[in-house]
């Protein structure tokens, strides 16, 4: 059923926001993203008479509900004993493939999600659904819609519009029909917004531009401080190359450890650490047994900064892995917001950002990772850049994405919705 579009929501009055998400910290220091908790903590600064809450899923190591940064935070149970809740964490998609029978529980969440949201719906009177993810959380968005009228913007990441073409027809059909229905779709990249796009015949993708818009995830406000990305002749880095990411296929970091060993045994000493965990750790330590790389685990608050701080390099080295592909790394937009020196690949889709043309003349491209030639040539054009260069570049990066920290995109996301700041008593 395709809905008729319908007006751009506006509201400058107090608000009472819900944020869903299939993903979300369930602790202090967990190692699950929190791009969705600093956005609702952003939205929460920048309209302070607001009530901005999360529903999350549950699950045997989180609480059912806590305060944090001035956001509640609700998780709903879809499975019991609780230790059976094994389909949200560490992320949906790489859980089903590693374990086919996890796959019964989507039917169970979905179902758990819908009843959750709706009752906080009709018992707070909600004013507007931020759905992260259009699978499944649009798909809620777009029922709580039919059930009560709520209003209900998204966000896409990465590949999960893919789930609907794998449906085929009817799959994309019901992607139009969720987009459609929405206030906005916000996808984190440009491609995504031309995947998005594509799903409408040519005749309606006129109508939908006002619709479907680009705007990546921020970063931390707090996190992104300028004397984090010193580059002096004090400077004292423990890693010449570091990156911080999940330690996932996608990721590409068999490619990187391949070249940082290569330029080991031409004679290149360098150091590096690989921050994060992930389902492919014990493979990428022991691949990286001949090379001076460190593996420090996931990293959070204080031992995230201080990995940043002691790293000269960041090097993010994505590849698309079937249909699951990047967004747009968090941890590459905090190492750029810091002024930190940056090897990315295409796969990051670091060209996608709007200031790419700025941008590509200060960092270094490689366009695919497993060409080890060029890998290790922009490992040593890094490497041979003397601390006044560095630091010039570090100036001129913090200066171009400087929009990306949260207090101030903040205002791109809920201007583009129509929703007016708030001014601060």
């Amino acid at each position: 059923m395709e809905m008729p579009d319908h007006k751009i929501f506006s509201r400058t009055g107090q608000m009472n926001v819900l944020f869903l998400t299939s993903t979300l910290p369930r602790f202090a220091g967990d190692m699950q993203p929190a791009f969705v908790l600093d956005q609702a903590r952003a939205w929460q600064a920048d309209r302070p008479a607001d009530r901005v809450s999360i529903l999350a899923p549950h699950d045997a190591s989180a609480e059912r509900e806590e305060m944090t940064g001035g956001v509640r935070v609700r998780r709903f149970r879809y499975a019991w004993p609780e230790r059976a809740q094994q389909l949200a964490y560490p992320a949906i998609l790489p859980n089903i493939k590693e374990r086919p029978v996890t796959a019964l529980l989507i039917l169970p969440f979905l179902i758990a999600q819908f009843f959750s949201a709706l009752f906080l719906v009709r018992k707070e009177q909600l004013d507007l659904i931020y759905a992260h993810w259009v699978m499944p959380q649009g798909l809620t968005a777009w029922l709580i819609r039919l059930c009560t009228g709520t209003p209900y913007i998204i966000q896409n990441h990465s590949s999960d519009l893919a789930v609907f073409s794998r449906l085929g027809g009817p799959g994309r059909a019901l992607a139009r029909t969720i987009i459609r229905a929405s206030e906005k779709l916000f996808c984190v990249n440009s491609a995504q917004r031309r995947a998005a796009l594509d799903l409408f015949p040519a005749a309606q993708r006129a109508q939908m531009e006002h619709k479907i818009l680009t705007l990546p995830m921020g970063v931390e406000s707090d996190f992104a401080a300028a004397d984090q990305s010193r580059y002096d002749e004090t400077a004292d880095f423990r890693y010449d190359f570091g990156t911080i990411s999940r330690l996932s296929r996608k990721k590409g970091l068999p490619h990187l450890i391949d070249a940082l060993s290569g330029l080991q045994r031409e004679g290149l000493t360098v150091s590096a650490g690989i921050a994060g965990d992930g389902e492919d750790r014990e493979a990428l330590v022991a691949a990286a047994s001949d090379a001076d790389i460190e593996f420090p685990g996931y990293l959070s608050g204080a031992g995230k900064k201080r990995f940043f701080e002691q790293t000269k390099v960041f090097v993010f080295t994505s590849v698309a892995a079937g249909s699951d592909v990047e967004g747009l790394p968090v941890s590459l937009l905090e190492a750029l917001c810091l002024g930190k020196m940056v090897i990315a690949s295409r796969d990051t889709n670091i060209e996608m950002l709007p200031e790419w043309d700025a941008l590509q003349q200060e960092i270094f491209f490689v366009a695919d990772p497993a060409d080890l030639d060029s890998l290790k040539q922009a490992l040593r054009s890094a490497q041979e850049l003397d601390m006044t260069e560095l630091s010039r570049r570090s100036a001129r990066i913090r200066q171009i994405m400087s929009r990306y920290r949260w207090e101030r995109l903040i205002t791109e996301y809920l201007g583009s919705a129509g929703i007016a700041s708030q001014p601060v008593a």
